[in-house]
Formats: structure tokens, C-alpha cells, sequence
């Protein structure tokens, strides 16, 4: 019986797929291997012990793997969704829009996005989508200030500057923040995010953080309210549009649409520019949501708890 059950458990190891990109990646590093075997003799003896090494790895690493993969519907969904050979963002370059006309100036700083899988070569989907994407929204702030100038005829006064970070980048994702200055009689400040999803290769809409049919909006609608009551009755300076006079500008709930990010610490943050839901005095403001707040509709891999 015991021999029986053996023969079972070979049969079913013999016949576990191994994922094709490992499949490759082993057999190149062997050949690597034994093409640097062929070095002086100074050097075999360390190559040596490199060798070894790497196919003990390499051999632990397919067989954990192969037999995770096929142990459970559970894990083979984990493993869908985290990039087993990586994939990388980087910022490549970028260029400046500058002008001076009169009282009237710009300043931006326009990045160049490049997402590379492990082997450093260039996803082309998700490049071209979020460089298209960045083109687009900094094409409509240059127009929209070209059209201002054109506009004042040389008696306007304006500054319009842009610039960029980088917020998060970690294994799950990527979030590019753009910050936007406008200054005329006053200043406005806008923010602009973009959050790509390393493991898909798209960029993420809230509502893509969160399980289908739940009623997410709700959710951090209540606790940005709860936030902004909490916040005003701590500070007489906080004032938001929330319980005021005129209940037409009050806030009621998010549309859904909102900039928002991830942090580093995996919190998600909601981001309202300046004058949308408080005095411009407050700039841009932004709202934590906590994790137990929204921990039974978010989908799994995003937040911390």
C-alpha cells in the first residue's frame, strides 16, 4: 500500500507543468554557466562554486514553484497576481516646457515612463499607455495657457508651473503625483496621479481597488465626512465645505473619479484639489482612509492592514 502510494505521488510530480519562463530562465543560466567553465584555472575553482550554487537554487526555485502552482486554486491565484520575474518602472527622461511672454510663464517638467520586465526589455502596452496618457494631460495645460496668452493680449499676468514624484514604487505598484501651481491674482494648486499596476501592466481606477457590487463610494464618503467633522472640531482653522449654511456646496460623497494613491506603508489616500471640498486657503488636501474602514470590500494585495 505505502508502495502504491509512492508510485502515485511520483506520477503526480513527473506530470506537474513547469512554467515556461522559468523553463527558460534555468536553461540559460546553466549554459551561462558553462561557458564561463571554460575561463583560466584561476578561475574554475570559484565558477565552480558559482555553478553549484545557482543550480541548487535554480532546482529549489522550480520545484517550489511547480508544486505550488498546482497545489491549490488558492495559491494559483496568488500567483497569478504577483510578477514572478518582476517588472520595472523607471523614469528614462524628460523634457521641459518653458515660456516667457510678457508678464506671462510656464515651467514644465514632462517625464518619459519606461516599464521593463526582469530581463530589461520594454513592455510596450504599458509604456505606450501611460506616456500617452501624461502626453495628454500635459498637452492640455500647455494649450490651456497658450490660449490665455493669446487671450490677454499682453496685459495678463500669469505663472503656471508643473512637476513630478514619485510616490510609490514597490513590487505591486507604480504612482507617478504631478503637481500643478497656477498663480494669477491668486494661486491654485492641482494634482494629477497616475498608479500603474505592475502585475497587470494597467493603470488602476479606484474603483478598481475594491470588489465588484460593493459599495465602496459609500464607504470612504462616510469616513471623509467623519474625517472632516473630527478635523474642524479639533482646529478652528480646518474648515472644510461640510455642514455649512448653504447646503448645496456641502459635500455629500465622492463621484468616484478622485485622485488617489497608495502609500509605501499601504494606506490609500484620497486627494482633492484645491477648492473642492474646502476654502482655498486649505490647498490641496488629502484624506487616509484607515485599512479596517474598507477591509472587507478592497481586494486582496493592495493595502497593509
Amino acid at each position: 500500500m505505502k508502495d502504491e502510494r509512492m508510485t502515485e505521488l511520483r506520477q503526480d510530480y513527473e506530470t506537474i507543468p513547469v512554467p515556461q519562463e522559468l523553463k527558460e530562465r534555468v536553461i540559460r543560466s546553466m549554459e551561462q554557466a558553462k561557458e564561463e567553465l571554460t575561463a583560466p584555472r584561476s578561475q574554475v575553482h570559484s565558477w565552480k562554486k558559482y555553478l553549484c550554487r545557482s543550480a541548487q537554487a535554480a532546482a529549489a526555485a522550480l520545484l517550489a514553484i511547480t508544486v505550488m502552482a498546482n497545489s491549490s486554486e488558492t495559491i494559483a491565484y496568488a500567483m497569478g497576481s504577483v510578477p514572478i520575474l518582476g517588472r520595472f518602472v523607471q523614469i528614462v527622461t524628460f523634457r521641459e516646457y518653458t515660456s516667457s511672454k510678457n508678464h506671462m510663464e510656464a515651467n514644465l517638467k514632462i517625464p518619459t515612463i519606461r516599464v521593463e520586465d526582469a530581463d530589461g526589455q520594454t513592455l510596450t502596452e504599458p509604456t505606450e499607455q501611460l506616456n500617452q496618457q501624461i502626453e495628454a494631460y500635459t498637452k492640455q495645460i500647455i494649450d490651456a495657457y497658450e490660449a490665455d496668452v493669446a487671450a490677454a493680449g499682453g496685459e495678463g499676468t500669469q505663472a503656471v508651473s508643473l512637476d513630478y514624484e514619485v510616490i510609490t514604487d514597490n513590487d505591486r505598484l507604480f504612482t507617478l503625483r504631478f503637481n500643478q501651481t497656477i498663480v494669477m491674482a491668486s494661486g491654485t494648486q492641482l494634482v494629477k496621479l497616475y498608479n500603474l499596476d505592475k502585475t497587470t501592466g494597467t493603470l488602476l481606477t479606484l474603483k478598481d481597488l475594491f470588489h465588484e457590487d460593493s459599495n465602496y463610494i459609500q464607504a470612504l464618503s462616510e469616513n471623509i465626512k467623519t474625517q472632516m467633522q473630527e478635523q474642524m472640531a479639533a482646529d478652528d482653522s480646518v474648515s472644510y465645505f461640510y455642514q455649512t449654511d448653504m447646503p448645496e456646496s456641502n459635500f455629500s460623497e465622492i463621484t468616484g473619479e478622485e485622485n488617489f494613491y497608495i502609500s509605501q506603508d499601504g494606506k490609500l489616500t484620497l486627494v482633492f484639489d484645491e477648492y473642492t471640498v474646502a476654502p482655498g486657503y486649505m490647498g490641496v488636501v488629502e484624506f487616509e482612509i484607515p485599512t479596517e474602514v474598507i477591509a472587507g470590500i478592497v481586494k486582496d494585495g493592495f493595502l497593509n492592514n
